[in-house]
């Protein structure tokens, strides 16, 4: 059993901000989700300024940034945004700050791929293919058909998304204010995710890739059927594992803590649980529907029940790149697997 995370700082109020380290400001901001809040970074830079994450697209975290502004900029401008991810929660004011403060915006290269994607709600984003495939897998079609009448849209979680950036790469070495932040990328959650750690500081911005407590959603996309993002995510860790263990972490959700290395093995353990119980699960054919109950014991409202069957489906395949079960077609052409016979 994993210790639990170190947090040396209370939970912020909405629009607040604390230096937690010299010239990196935390801004908590909230998000209209059962997760209610983001974490977003404001980095002294020279004579402006950076922004890691820029919350979700809302007239009142926009009025919160004007305030923040207001009080922290002293006359420098916003130099650039650099975006973990594409999610809306974490892209979706890019637009408004290349708009209003000129501020170029950085993020990997398949990250920014997959937002364009996602605004036009095409190939990767195309909410029929999305239902479909759940239904292959078991998904009761009037829990698609509720799903599809609210339509979820990318777009109204964004602004206009900027179609220039500037690139990050694996290992990049960004210099924000005078020190060195090399760029960690990484799968499972989305793409090409970026953390960005900084030795001098001892810091590590974390994005969605390492929360202190709630774990990070790993799903299979119907553009990837047998795709293997829970082993991409799992796999990722080594990259983090050399940092110091009394590193600060930053993530982008709950509170910054120390315990870096604890909480990796505390998510191995989590998920080694949660693949033996679906592999015990399918001794005989099981659809990926039928091992949300073994997975999720809470009640699930029709949204959390897509996002449990993509985290359903990443561990099934998991178990079949793993060799301990089988995946194939049953007699009325849904996906079910099985325990491999030895």
């Amino acid at each position: 059993m994993s210790n639990p995370p170190d947090y040396p700082y209370d939970a912020l109020e909405y629009g607040d901000t604390l230096e937690v380290a010299p010239g990196v400001h935390w801004v908590r901001m909230p998000l209209p989700f059962q997760l209610n809040h983001i974490n977003l970074w404001l980095l002294e830079d020279g004579d402006g300024w950076t922004v890691v994450d820029t919350g979700f697209n809302t007239d009142d975290i926009r009025d919160h940034w004007r305030a923040i502004f207001d009080r922290l900029l002293a006359g420098k401008p916003i130099r650039r945004t650099i975006i973990t991810h594409f999610h809306p929660d974490h892209l979706g004011l890019a637009g408004w700050f290349e708009a209003e403060y000129g501020a170029e915006m950085w993020m990997s290269y398949a990250e920014f791929l997959q937002a364009h994607l996602a605004w036009t709600q095409s190939v990767t984003h195309d909410v029929d293919g999305w239902m479909e495939f759940f239904v292959q897998n078991g998904l009761d079609p009037a829990v698609t058909d509720r799903y599809k009448a609210e339509r979820p849209d990318f777009g109204r979680g964004t602004t206009k998304i900027p179609i220039t950036v500037k690139r990050i790469c694996d290992d990049d070495v960004i210099e924000i204010g005078g020190h060195n932040w090399r760029a960690i990328t990484s799968g499972g959650h989305s793409a090409e995710h970026v953390s960005l750690y900084c030795e001098s500081l001892n810091l590590l911005i974390s994005g969605d890739q390492v929360l202190p407590r709630i774990t990070t959603n790993v799903s299979v996309w119907y553009t990837e059927p047998d795709g293997d993002p829970l082993r991409q995510f799992i796999n990722s860790f080594d990259r983090f594992r050399p940092l110091p263990e009394d590193v600060l972490v930053l993530p982008s959700h709950d509170r910054p803590f120390r315990g870096l290395h604890d909480r990796l093995d505390g998510l191995v353990e989590h998920h080694d649980e949660r693949l033996d119980a679906a592999a015990a699960h399918c001794k005989t054919p099981r659809t990926g529907m039928d091992l949300l109950p073994v997975l999720f014991k809470r009640k699930l409202d029709d949204h959390q029940i897509v996002f449990a069957m993509g985290e359903a489906l990443a561990h099934l395949n998991y178990l079949v790149t793993a060799g301990r079960l089988r995946k194939f077609r049953n007699d009325s052409g849904q996906v079910v697997f099985q325990q491999k016979v030895l």
